[in-house]
Parts: C-alpha cells; structure tokens; sequence
C-alpha cells in the first residue's frame, strides 16, 4: 500500500484532485436532493433562470434572502451545462471541496514537502464532515474555499519579508469579498487571526494600517457590485434580513430551535463544537490531542503552527459564542487544523503508516455511504414515491397545494413542471385548496383524508421516510384534471 501511496505523493496535486473528485461526485447522480438546504439552494438558482433576474434570489416565487449571490451564479453556470439536475447543483460544492484539498497540498508543499502538502489535502477531503457534505448543494463549502485561500495569502501577506506582497494583497481582500459574497460576514475571520498575528507576535507578523483600509475598501467595493444593486431592488431588505435576521439574530437567539433557549441553555452548549469536532474530524481527531502535547513546548517557535491553530481556535471561539448552533458552522477551521496536523506528523516516523490506513478506510466508508446506501435510501423516500406516482399528472398549469407535509422538496419537484407557485399551509387549509378550478394536486398526510369533502378525484396514496424528522409517513395525492 505504501508504494501506491508513493506514487501519489509524486504527483500530489493531480492525486489529490482525482481522489477528491472521486469521493465528492460518488453517488451524486444517484440520489435526490433532500435535505432542506440543498434544495432552497438548487431551486433559488433554477427560479433566478427562470426570472431573468441574477441579482436577487427567489424561492418558490418569494424573495430568498438569507444568504448573497455568489453560490448560486456557480449553480446557474453548472446548470448551463449539465441541464437542471441534482448533479449539476451539486457540483459547485464538489468542486470548490476539491479546490480547497488542492489549496492544502500547494501550501503544504511551499512550507515542507510534497508527502505534508498530500496528507493535509487528503486529510481535509476524507474527513468525516467534509466527506459526508462536501458535495451538497449549500454554500458551505464555497464559503470553506475563500476561507483558506484568505487564510494563507494573509499569511503570506504578514511575512516580514514578502517580494511578492502586492500579489498576496489582492488575493487577501479579493478572498474576503469573494467568501462574503457567498455566506456573508464569518468569511472575514481570517482578518482577525492576522490582526492577532501582528498584536502578540510583531516581530514575525507584518500588518500594515494603509495597506489594510485600503484592501477593506477594495473588498467592501468588490461585494458592492452586487450589493448595491441587491439592496436598492429589494428596498434595503437583503440586508435588513441577511444581516439583521440571519447574523445579529443568530448570534443572541436561537433560529429554528439550533440551540437551547436561556442561559443555562446557552453555557451547556459553550463546549459543544470542542466536543462534535472529535466526530466531526474524524479519523484525524483522534491524532489531534497527542499532537497537540508535543507541539505545545515547541508553539513560541512555530509561527505558521501557531497561526493555523489561532485561525481555527477563533472559528471554534466565535461560534462557541453564537446561540443559534449547527455542526457545519465550524467547517472553516478544518483546512487549518488539516495542514497543523500534517505539519506535526511530518516529524513522527509512524505517521504515515496511520495516514495510510485512516485514508483507505474513509474512502471506502465514503464510497459506500454514497454508492451503497443512496441506491437504497432512493427508492423509500416519501417525497421522491409521491412524485413518481403523481408526475403523469402534472402540466404546467397545474396548481399544486401541500397541506401538512411542507418540504422544499416538493417545490423543487413540482416547479420543475409547473408554472405556478406551490402553495403551503395546515391541514386546515386544504378544504379551502379544494375549490380552485381543476387542475389541481392537493398533497395531506393519509390520516387526514378522510376530513376532507368528497373530491371525486384520483386519490394516489404514497409511503416513505421523511429524511429531515426521519421518520415514515403516509400521503395521499388528490388529483382533478380539468375537464
């Protein structure tokens, strides 16, 4: 195993960009989009085609406004050329996943060697995290990317000797405008690890004031160029919502119950993400604590050591701090923490052989979780047997209503078809569906059909997992055609 290993690391760039498209493209085709996310994302940028308007998200014929537009312009582009599919929404995450491994494998290579520059790429891509949601159709891993690449260039930028410092710059700041582009303000953390760069080591941290405000205005005239545009045609709303509703918001409260309400609540889960990150960086956490022992005593020597852990402590810290919790948000550390723990394993000699082993078992764990278990997962989830039962009913001028089964799946599916909007609401709400004019599809839970008044419609019932409260359930389709 070690000579295949060999060969890679002999060409570690063109490796690490086949492993990783490997890893991250498995079984893509293969299932649905299904988590929430994926799916506002995926059909956000379907609905910008369908408008003609690449300013200002919508979803489901309503403004989306949580996140900038960046991600879903790569989407666009990717369902340019692979039509609209789950594949296509999906391949900008593989492909910056992909591009963030390549980022560790160039600068792990520029400070120590080709087999470091691999094992921190290698490392990154077969994480459990990053291998489970490296390809999903979110802007998560868009917002990774930037995040390294401003992380090292701001290393870069703060050497004290640096003859290509202008180069470094704009890459900084084009960085910082690119990442708040895709998720928002979080993607300016780096700023903060090399401002404490250069407040507690001056000597090896070279941060100048003009050179700074004039790179920040430079990013902050980068991120106006779409903006301004966005904020004028929603009235001030993008950033009323996007900063005030899905930044400060978070921060202080908890969104859509990721959290715990109160300040017993919020001191339980201070420790939360210091302790998923052991699952979360698996395989390669477990190494974490005895790397970490022996680094200490050596850490005043070790200036890049110090600044890729301080950049991802400060990760850990800010969103340790922030009531609303959810596992990814401390996504943009791992790059970080991957090149520190190849740096350190570098000078153990049993090192590789570890790498080795961990690195096989996560790719076939991978490969069968996305090849194995999709191709069975497909074929019972209840979204996807609803619409292949009712879709030989569906036209374009087909009004569809969901009442009590509300997923954005169901948007992504119909809205492929129909030109309508899907409407929402309780099961309350569905007698009142039931007097538009045919045609029409009306989607309950099974248990609530017998409420309804006699429809004389085709009545398809349906049964499947419902993958986000992963539990069974049964629906029933109301079909009328007009006459």
């Amino acid at each position: 195993m070690e000579s295949v290993f060999n060969k890679l690391i002999a060409r570690p760039q063109c490796s690490i960009v086949i492993l990783s498209l490997v890893l991250m493209l498995a079984g893509n085709w293969i299932l649905p989009l299904t988590d929430r996310d994926e799916v506002r994302f995926s059909e956000a940028s379907r609905e910008m085609i369908q408008r003609g308007d690449y300013v200002v998200p919508w979803f489901n014929g309503a403004w989306r406004l949580y996140k900038p537009a960046l991600i879903y312009w790569c989407q666009i582009a990717s369902y340019r050329v692979l039509g609209v599919n789950p594949f296509a929404a999906r391949l900008p995450s593989a492909l910056f996943t992909t591009a963030t491994a390549l980022l560790l494998v160039r600068w792990g290579r520029k400070v120590a060697e080709a087999r470091t520059g691999f094992m921190a790429g290698a490392m990154y891509v077969a994480g459990l995290h990053v291998g489970v949601i490296g390809r999903m159709a979110t802007a998560d891993l868009a917002l990774v990317f930037f995040f390294t690449l401003a992380v090292w260039s701001g290393w870069e930028l703060t050497r004290p000797i640096q003859p290509q410092r202008k180069q470094w710059w704009l890459i900084f700041y084009v960085a910082l405008a690119l990442g708040f582009l895709t998720k928002g303000p979080e993607a300016w953390l780096p700023l903060v690890g090399m401002i404490l760069g250069r407040a507690l080591r001056k000597d090896s941290f070279r941060l100048r004031l003009g050179e700074t405000v004039a790179g920040l205005c430079l990013a902050v005239a980068l991120v106006g160029l779409w903006g301004i545009p966005a904020l004028v045609q929603t009235g001030g709303e993008f950033w009323s919502f996007g900063m005030g509703d899905q930044v400060y918001k978070r921060a202080i409260g908890v969104k859509d119950s990721h959290g715990m309400a109160g300040i017993l609540g919020f001191a339980a889960l201070l420790p939360m993400y210091f302790l998923t990150f052991f699952i979360s960086f698996f395989p390669w956490s477990t190494r974490v604590p005895r790397a970490l022992r022996r680094w200490w005593p050596e850490r005043s020597r070790d200036n890049l050591g110090w600044y890729l852990f301080v950049q991802a402590l400060i990760v850990f810290v800010v969103f340790s701090l922030v009531r609303t919790k959810l596992p990814h948000y401390t996504m943009p550390a791992f790059p970080c923490l991957a090149l520190w723990l190849a740096l350190q394993l570098q000078r153990e000699k049993d090192s590789f052989a570890w790498f080795q082993r961990r690195f096989v078992f996560m790719a076939v764990l991978i490969l069968f979780l996305t090849l194995g278990l999709t191709g069975v997962a497909k074929n019972n989830l209840v979204t996807e047997n609803l619409w292949l039962a009712v879709q030989p009913h569906v036209r374009p001028e087909t009004k569809v209503g969901c009442f009590g089964y509300t997923e954005p799946s169901l948007v992504w599916k119909f809205r492929g078809i129909i030109t309508n909007t899907v409407v929402f609401g309780d099961e309350k709400s569905a007698k009142n569906f039931l007097t538009n004019t045919p045609p029409f599809i009306l989607v309950v839970p099974t248990r609530d059909v017998a409420a309804l008044p006699d429809t004389n419609g085709l009545r398809i019932a349906v049964h499947g997992l419902d993958t986000v409260r992963l539990k069974n359930v049964d629906l029933t389709a109301i079909v009328r055609q007009a006459q």
